[in-house]
């Protein structure tokens, strides 16, 4: 397992384990029970669970089993303690350990017990017995919560404020994805003589928190501008690059007012047509810098997927010349204007 996913998923159980305590109203006290005289790996063990759920905001108990006991009477009886919500043992050392996890419910009275098999001797077998108590106990209480297909009532007292603070924070980072996929269409138009086109585009996002974005955009094998004169035509197709900053206001609204700069690189190709069989056409191509400014509105909608409509401004340097018969007849990039519609999925 590696280890950046293991900590993602601990982090996920302890978000859903608060959310489930905070909807519920429970006290979220955790017990965890050890043997009487644990092996290095489960004393391990406890310790990154006790770590992990104290940083969570839940109030954590360590107590010792006693030998010779019934273990099922024994954990009943700590977990029938006051504002006991969850009891956490781990039971069968020698091998070094299954791990057997009970939850109790104070508001249904029900309890649900699993089992998880030992693993090898490992430099990870602490982290991956304590991944798998946690996510057990995450289980667990998901299981208690939609028993019979309602929702447990309500108990009157609230959870504690570092309970809520946490569990704001797990469910905000779960909903707003950091990684998103744009793909969509501009279209390009210039104010001097280079007529309209369409190109395809594609987009990667990167969230820098709520309001700023990082963007990676491509654009390019769509139709191409026509240039017209009395010698003849010239057609452009365009290719371009940018790497974006932009800033989305209002985050947690369904519209979102969006503003961008980028710089990147242009491609523009010619491929002139005469009008008459005296003249001979020319291809050409040209690389120049691209500045861009853009402005617009994402609308946000179900299940991580928005809209976005925006206009962006493009500045070339050196920006492209058509000419016919050495005369200057057309110019793009000074600048040019792109109206763009994507679909962003976030991931």
């Amino acid at each position: 397992m590696n280890p950046i996913v293991s900590r993602r998923a601990l982090a996920a159980g302890l978000a859903l384990v608060a959310t489930l305590a905070a909807r519920a109203g429970w006290a979220a006290t955790v017990i965890l029970v050890r043997p009487e005289n644990p092996k290095a790996v489960t004393a391990e063990a406890l310790v990154r669970m006790h770590g992990e759920l104290v940083s969570a905001g839940f109030d954590v108990q360590i107590t010792a089993s006693t030998a010779g006991a019934d273990p099922r009477a024994s954990l009943e009886q700590t977990a029938n303690g006051n504002n006991v919500d969850a009891v956490v043992a781990l039971l069968g050392d020698s091998t070094p350990g299954s791990v057997e996890v009970w939850v109790i419910d104070r508001v249904t009275g029900k309890s649900v017990v699993r089992r998880v098999p030992s693993q090898p001797e490992s430099d990870r077998a602490a982290e991956i017995l304590a991944i798998r108590a946690i996510e057990l106990l995450r289980a667990s209480l998901l299981e208690v919560a939609m028993a019979g297909g309602r929702e447990p009532p309500i108990v009157p007292k609230p959870p504690p404020v570092e309970v809520t603070r946490f569990v704001d924070r797990a469910l905000d980072s779960r909903k707003n994805s950091r990684w998103a996929i744009e793909v969509g269409g501009s279209g390009v138009a210039s104010f001097d003589g280079v007529g309209p086109a369409l190109l395809p585009m594609v987009r990667l996002n990167l969230a820098l928190g709520s309001y700023v974005l990082l963007r990676a955009t491509a654009a390019g094998l769509g139709t191409r501008a026509r240039v017209q004169a009395s010698s003849g035509w010239a057609d452009l197709a365009e290719q371009f690059g940018l790497i974006e900053a932009g800033v989305r206001l209002r985050p947690r609204q369904r519209l979102q007012p969006f503003f961008s700069l980028g710089a990147g690189a242009q491609h523009t190709s010619a491929e002139g047509r005469p009008s008459s069989i005296y003249y001979q056409g020319q291809t050409a191509g040209r690389w120049a810098f691209l500045a861009d400014a853009g402005a617009g509105l994402h609308l946000s909608l179900v299940h991580h997927f928005a809209v976005a409509l925006e206009v962006h401004a493009q500045l070339a340097q050196p920006y492209p010349v058509v000419r016919f018969l050495g005369a200057q007849a057309a110019t793009s990039g000074r600048p040019d204007l792109l109206p763009s519609l994507t679909l962003i999925a976030w991931l």
